[in-house]
């Protein structure tokens, strides 16, 4: 079996994965794991630690997949990612090495859905700026 090649702005990285818990980010709703949060206020979240050649650590989401399609698609602005703040842990092992597009976009669309129900008038001064972008990077597929 041969090693991934995962990437981060197209150079070679190393991960390790695991799970953060997170809170839910009352000061911002649209914040995208608050979705998750509902209705508890906290959540454990499957993720990748990232770590660059520079020395650089971050944590990225890894639900359905999308962190590894990212890093395996070298990493790019142009494949969505999720930044995630807290603490990594690898208990539980929490190990998602291929990405599910159809389990990804169903998510995305009840998360949407969730935020345009919850926070109204928040969803709609963001939407248009979504729908940019998705338009920008051709997302619209």
């Amino acid at each position: 079996m041969m090693k991934a090649n995962y990437q981060w702005h197209g150079e070679s990285v190393r991960v390790r994965f695991g799970n953060c818990i997170v809170k839910e980010n009352k000061e911002k709703p649209l914040y995208w794991y608050n979705y998750e949060c509902y209705p508890e206020g906290k959540a454990c979240i499957p993720v990748i630690e990232v770590t660059t050649k520079g020395g650089q650590v971050f944590m990225i989401s890894n639900h359905f997949g999308i962190g590894v399609y990212k890093l395996l698609k070298g990493g790019w602005p142009d494949t969505s990612h999720f930044s995630v703040e807290g603490e990594f842990s690898t208990k539980p092992q929490l190990k998602i090495t291929e990405f599910d597009p159809e389990g990804y976009a169903a998510y995305e669309a009840e998360r949407e859905k969730w935020q345009a129900e919850n926070y109204p008038e928040e969803y709609e001064k963001v939407s248009h700026l979504r729908n940019m972008g998705r338009k920008m990077w051709n997302l619209n597929k």
